[in-house]
């Protein structure tokens, strides 16, 4: 840095040294054309710029000289100044396409590392019409991250594992939870109580290796957990003795992304909603003859958890801040949340 800066000053000395000395051997001959030092300036800034005017041109042999030296530093100093602007422009492109720059997303999902399952989720949030950001620390997978996904849905960042660094470009602020894809429990695990050192409030999603450290990560914070073992575990059971049922859950589990797919759906119940103050059964009545679509649980807050109600009574009364639990097919959403007011998923100020 300091050798750069010496070599910029000389440069920048040197050449309003030629300026000056040009100045002085023109404007001392005969009939001078450049008079002043500001004539000066102006025929070396015409020669910089290659626009050369002709208005002010040296007439002595030693100002022709010093004019040569002039045009030859002008070719220089341009070309110095145009090599920065272009890896200036390079380097902002770069960044910008590399994520460091952050995003705005909010109510985002923020999943960290790519790999064969991250990719899944992030097709099924997609899917789904949801937002997420990616971490990775891997610059390829960037351009593989955004030939599969639209920007508008995906981002993408290129970033060390550094928690509080990255997790600032991604917005983690205004995620609605984070998911470590890490490839290992035990990283996941200190992701996990990094983060939640700056971000406390934030629901945290993983998947297991090892189903017995369930209760280790939910000690330590996390919202939900599930063993990829276990899922996998019990849908292949299920397809052994009731292959029809197995069929029904797998896809279930998959986001309906079209009209002829079946989701399970939560919807939030605003104070304004027209569900407030009704009961169950009415709701279940409501989306069954409007929606084709069967109400399946209720989910209420007590205290700081919720409980979650499968299947309760008719009479049961739905409140406000509650969530309505839906099985419903991809042509059924539109309506569906003209009749909630609102998106499926999380409330915003429920995150």
């Amino acid at each position: 840095m300091k050798k750069r800066t010496f070599l910029l000053l000389s440069a920048v000395v040197g050449y309003l040294t030629i300026i000056v000395a040009l100045w002085y051997v023109e404007s001392t001959g005969p009939n001078p054309n450049i008079r002043t030092l500001f004539d000066a300036f102006w025929y070396s800034l015409v020669t910089l710029t290659t626009v050369g005017y002709g208005d002010y041109y040296p007439i002595t042999v030693l100002g022709k000289i010093l004019s040569f030296t002039l045009v030859a530093a002008s070719l220089g100093v341009l070309g110095y100044f145009v090599g920065k602007l272009t890896e200036h422009i390079q380097t902002a492109a770069e960044r910008r396409r590399m994520g460091l720059n952050g995003t705005d997303f909010t109510n985002h999902v923020v999943i960290v590392g790519w790999n064969d399952f991250s990719e899944g989720v992030v097709t099924q949030l997609v899917n789904a019409g949801k937002k997420a950001c990616i971490i990775t620390d891997t610059k390829p997978h960037i351009d593989i991250i955004y030939d599969r996904y639209p920007r508008t849905q995906v981002f993408a960042i290129y970033s060390e594992y550094d928690c509080r660094d990255c997790l600032i470009k991604a917005n983690a602020a205004g995620a609605i939870s984070l998911m470590p894809c890490l490839d290992d429990d035990t990283k996941n695990l200190i992701f996990i109580l990094n983060a939640k050192k700056h971000y406390p409030d934030l629901a945290f999603v993983v998947t297991l290796d090892k189903a017995e450290l369930k209760e280790t990560f939910s000690n330590a914070g996390v919202s939900f957990t599930i063993s990829r073992n276990e899922v996998a575990s019990k849908i292949v059971a299920s397809y052994a003795f009731e292959p029809s049922v197995a069929r029904f859950n797998e896809d279930l589990l998959a986001s309906a992304s079209k009209k002829e797919d079946y989701d399970i759906l939560q919807y939030y119940v605003a104070p304004t909603s027209p569900f407030a103050g009704t009961s169950y059964g009415e709701v279940f009545t409501t989306l069954k003859d409007t929606c084709n679509a069967l109400a399946i649980g209720l989910s209420r807050k007590t205290g700081k958890e919720r409980t979650l109600f499968k299947l309760p009574d008719n009479g049961m009364q739905v409140l406000a801040e509650d969530y309505i639990l839906v099985m419903a097919s991809g042509g059924s959403l539109k309506h569906l949340s003209e009749l909630f007011g609102c998106a499926e998923g999380l409330y915003e100020g429920d995150r």
